[in-house]
């Protein structure tokens, strides 16, 4: 496999000849040069000299003066900078004073808007273990957890966070939690002497434990294989180190659009120098006028007003719960063309939840039924499960202190008791019998057989059971402390079942669940509506065949089962036998109910969504068919198969893929480098460690906010402050307005620049005098453009906005928009070129500059009224009022009056009295530019109505 080698990081680092997953416990800890009972203390003291602590390597902040010179190395902004040297030279100080601030404002911006800290390597720092046990010279000890060296013997139970990369030496139904780095909701079954391949990925390396994962339930010993950045995690952080530095397009735009005014300057100074030597005029002169053309080729406003005008569109998001981090993700996520979205928590709910429930009467139709349909057809029967999965079950709901528990009745529904208060006797129990209501059961408990949000504490799988069995009215508390547990069968991976013994209305029984291949076979019964009955061939066929149509659905798959006990069992006596099968459910962790309307949403707007995971490819494909991301005829590729391409194959495969399943982090990153090389504008979603790397690779990373980990929060552009992939719907929507408005002022800005610099140019070849000085052209461009540009970028969205593709333009003036910025540059030059001559021929050089300025500035007011839309007349705005440019061209026009009608200023900016006819003139030029730009927008309605 061959990889881009744009970072260092492309390629996934590379394993040893037998990588330690694959090892033998006895191999494994002979190449660390360890033993079971782990290495004696000196010896740890010494690894721990030569190799350092357990954690992350941290990279130091960018200085503020690395942020001074890439804001000065900008393009337009040398220009400014040799633009204010000449006028300095030259000794004209306003010019140079009013320059140089400009610049020093620029500046600030760019480099508050730079200076956020770099906390991704203190996030995944902070999630480090502070303490692990281990065994050094043959005892047990605590150490902290930066202390841990390879070759250290660790020690897991139930509840603690694996402190470094372990090859498990023993294990006892050992889970873990490992979804931020696998992307798997439920939690990975660890076997010690699991047989794994070598090219394994993270979540089917069964004989590991990952730093930072949790343990859910059982114990384990392992022995530390890599520490620090060695680790899973710390090769995360080596991504995103190497990933800290990309641009944004809207970076890209700017900098080319820079390159390209400067290349215009440059080019337009040199003439102007070169014509007016050839005309036999004075060199300082000239270079004043260079200057003065330098100056007009700079849209001086444009980095503060776009910088503002994201900042505007970050506030409108906030108020929509998208937290905007980075100022260009706003108009980087409007140009998005593919998000690539992480399944778990982020398109689903990220816990399990039972949605379907098979009863024993079910088996003879084959088929299984939705929660709520199958407690209104077997009330009794789904209250048996109920029972089972609430008791066999080793979860719990979080503690909540206002909350009272229950008593209940012998089969576990919650009794109503009066209040002493009040008159009455007790109440009566909420059971109804087999007959009863199961509209009555289900409001005993959460008033719905929707599944809740409960904060559960143990194993997903087990705690839906719960949530399964208080939304039927079912209190787990309640049950446990009514029928304690007499003994138990701990879960373990051979067995794949677990069962504990009650006492029932006098009865010992066996409660079991676990996986219907290693059940059925210790099942002799089926209960149904009647009870118990003798399973036939048939019954084992017909449950298999359910369980297959649920494991088809991406289902997991769980039977319980039940057994009545002479008396409670010894230790050795087998209880799961000749057991009576109650039914089955299929859980999975549920797509997110707003999420497909969202999906289609994006669609329609030309935003292609592709599902990238860690988990199975057949879940993978059934979550992304639910939600109309995966459609017949796409690619569904596993991380196997990506491992096996080389570029050019993986660029062809994520143009037809729309479902990537069991991929690792440096998978992750290859397919969204992949698709930015075949030129998409790609956002990345995503909550776990395992999506930071690729979130700071493309063009804009989404964070979740509640269930995404500070690593992701930190490594994206945007956080998600409801989790909710609605909420993307909106932001790509405000960054369509934001891009659109963006261009909508470098159209204002940048035209009436191109009048200016076509003025200049066009007197220095018919060897006239300046028509405007230096002064005047700052104060068109900063006073009387600056604020219209402002209430330009407030412009409200198009009502159509999100049925148009993304844009794909790779300038900030693409073919339609350059052209008509040069056609209205053109305009009004010749308009403003009229004025000059006009003027000069009535009262000199003087008046004619005023003239030509009154003219220049008058027009970019009035333009910016009819730059709402493209194609709308300026009196029909389709998309909403906008107040804010009423109130910007009413004080542009009040600045222009203070130059032209204030007579010291007038003064200082080298200008001269006009008459009313010269102020008519002045207007009626003016206006003709509003009219030229109406009349092009008519011609452009006509042509498409034809």
């Amino acid at each position: 496999m061959s990889s881009r080698t744009d970072s260092p990081h492309a390629e996934a680092p590379r394993a040893e000849a037998v990588p330690w997953h694959a090892k033998p416990v006895d191999d494994a800890l002979a190449a660390l040069e360890s033993a079971p009972d782990g290495i004696s203390a000196a010896e740890a003291r010494r690894r721990l000299a030569q190799n350092g602590p357990n954690e992350l390597a941290s990279k130091p902040p960018k200085s503020l003066g690395a942020m001074a010179r890439e804001q000065l190395g900008d393009p337009m902004v040398l220009i400014l900078v040799v633009a204010a040297v000449l006028s300095a030279l030259l000794q004209e100080w306003a010019e140079a004073g009013i320059i140089f601030a400009i610049v020093v404002v620029n500046a600030v911006i760019g480099i508050v808007q730079e200076s956020r800290a770099q906390s991704s390597l203190e996030a995944l720092r902070s999630m480090s273990a502070p303490t692990a046990r281990v065994v050094r010279d043959g005892a047990e000890e605590v150490v902290a957890a930066r202390d841990l060296v390879v070759g250290d013997v660790v020690l897991l139970d139930d509840g603690s966070m694996v402190p470094a990369d372990l090859r498990l030496l023993d294990t006892a139904s050992l889970r873990t939690q490992e979804a931020s780095l696998t992307g798997e909701s439920v939690p990975s079954e660890k076997d010690a002497d699991a047989l794994v391949a070598p090219g394994a990925p993270l979540g089917d390396r069964a004989d590991m434990a990952f730093a930072t994962a949790i343990v859910t339930g059982g114990r384990g010993r392992g022995v530390v294989v890599a520490t620090g950045m060695d680790t899973e995690v710390g090769r995360i952080a080596g991504l995103l180190e190497g990933d800290e530095e990309l641009d944004t397009p809207l970076k890209r735009k700017l900098a080319s659009f820079g390159k390209l005014l400067t290349i215009v300057g440059v080019a337009a100074a040199l003439a102007v120098v070169a014509i007016g030597l050839a005309y036999g005029r004075p060199f300082v002169p000239l270079l004043l006028l260079a200057v003065s053309l330098a100056i007009s080729v700079i849209p001086e406003s444009l980095p503060a007003t776009a910088t503002i005008v994201m900042a505007l569109g970050v506030q409108r998001m906030a108020k929509h719960q998208a937290l905007v981090r980075r100022l260009p993700a706003v108009e980087t996520l409007g140009g998005a063309t593919v998000i690539c979205t992480d399944k778990t928590g982020t398109l689903t709910e990220n816990r399990m939840s039972v949605v379907r429930v098979a009863l024993g009467p079910d088996l003879d139709r084959d088929a299984a039924a939705e929660p709520v349909a199958a407690l209104e057809a077997h009330p009794a029967l789904f209250g048996d499960l109920a029972f089972v999965a609430a008791l066999c079950n080793d979860a719990s709901f979080a503690a909540d202190p206002d909350e009272d528990v229950r008593p209940v009745d012998e089969c576990g529904w919650p009794i109503e008791v009066a209040d002493p208060d009040e008159d009455g006797a007790a109440g009566t129990g909420a059971k109804e019998g087999a007959g009863g209501s199961a509209g009555a059961r289900a409001r005993g408990g959460s008033g719905s057989a929707e599944p809740r949000a409960d904060a559960v504490i143990g194993d997903p799988t087990e705690g839906a059971l719960l949530v399964l069995a208080r939304d039927i009215g079912v209190e787990p508390a309640a049950l446990r402390a009514a029928y304690p547990r007499l003994a138990e069968r701990p879960f373990d991976s051979d067995r794949k079942r677990m069962a504990t013994v009650h006492e029932r209305d006098g009865q010992i029984v066996a409660l079991v669940k676990g996986a219907l291949d290693g059940l059925l076979p210790r099942c002799a019964f089926v209960m149904d509506d009647d009870g118990p009955r003798p399973m036939t061939e048939e019954d084992r066929a017909r449950a298999l065949d359910v369980a297959r149509k649920l494991s088809d659905e991406a289902l997991r798959v769980l039977a319980f089962a039940t057994r009545a006990l002479p008396a409670v069992p010894g230790d050795e006596e087998d209880i799961e036998r000749e057991l009576v099968l109650v039914g089955l459910v299929g859980m999975m962790d549920p797509p997110r109910p707003d999420v497909r309307a969202a999906v289609d949403t994006c669609r329609a707007a030309g935003v292609r969504t592709v599902m990238i995971t860690g988990d199975h490819a057949a879940t993978a494909r059934a979550i992304g068919a639910e939600l109309d991301i995966y459609r017949p005829g796409d690619l569904v590729v596993t991380g196997g198969e990506l491992e096996d391409m080389d570029d050019a194959q993986l660029d062809e495969a994520v143009r037809r893929a729309s479902v990537f399943a069991r991929v690792s982090p440096y998978h992750k990153l290859r397919i969204v480098r992949a698709l930015k090389h075949d030129g998409e504008v790609t956002a990345m979603t995503g909550d776990g460690v395992n999506d930071a790397p690729a979130l700071k690779a493309a063009d804009i990373g989404v964070a979740m906010g509640i269930t995404g980990t500070d690593v992701a929060k930190d490594a994206a552009d945007m956080v998600l402050l409801d989790d909710r992939f609605t909420t993307i719907v909106y932001a790509v929507r405000e960054g369509r307005r934001v891009h659109r408005n963006i261009q909508k002022v470098v159209q204002f800005l940048v035209a009436d620049n191109l009048a200016e610099i076509v003025v200049l140019l066009a007197a220095v070849a018919l060897n006239w005098n300046a028509p405007l000085s230096a002064v005047m052209i700052l104060w068109v461009n900063l006073a009387t453009a600056t604020l219209p540009a402002l209430a330009l970028g407030v412009e409200p969205a198009s009502r159509h906005i999100m049925e148009h593709p993304p844009l794909r333009a790779g300038t900030l003036l693409e073919g339609p928009l350059a052209r008509r910025v040069v056609f209205q540059g053109l305009f009004v030059a010749c308009f403003a070129l009229f004025a000059f001559v006009v003027g000069r021929e009535a009262g000199g050089d003087a008046l004619g500059r005023t003239m030509a300025f009154g003219v220049l500035a008058f027009s970019q007011v009035l333009r910016a009224l009819n730059q709402r839309s493209t194609t709308d007349p300026v009196w029909d705005r389709e998309g909403g009022r906008n107040p804010w440019l009423g109130w910007a061209a009413a004080a542009s026009t009040a600045l222009v009056l203070v130059v032209l009608l204030v007579p010291p200023v007038r003064e200082a900016f080298g200008g001269a009295a006009m008459n009313a006819w010269q102020w008519a003139a002045v207007l009626g030029l003016a206006f003709l530019s509003l009219v030229q730009t109406e009349l092009a927008k008519a011609v452009g309605r006509w042509r498409a109505r034809r």
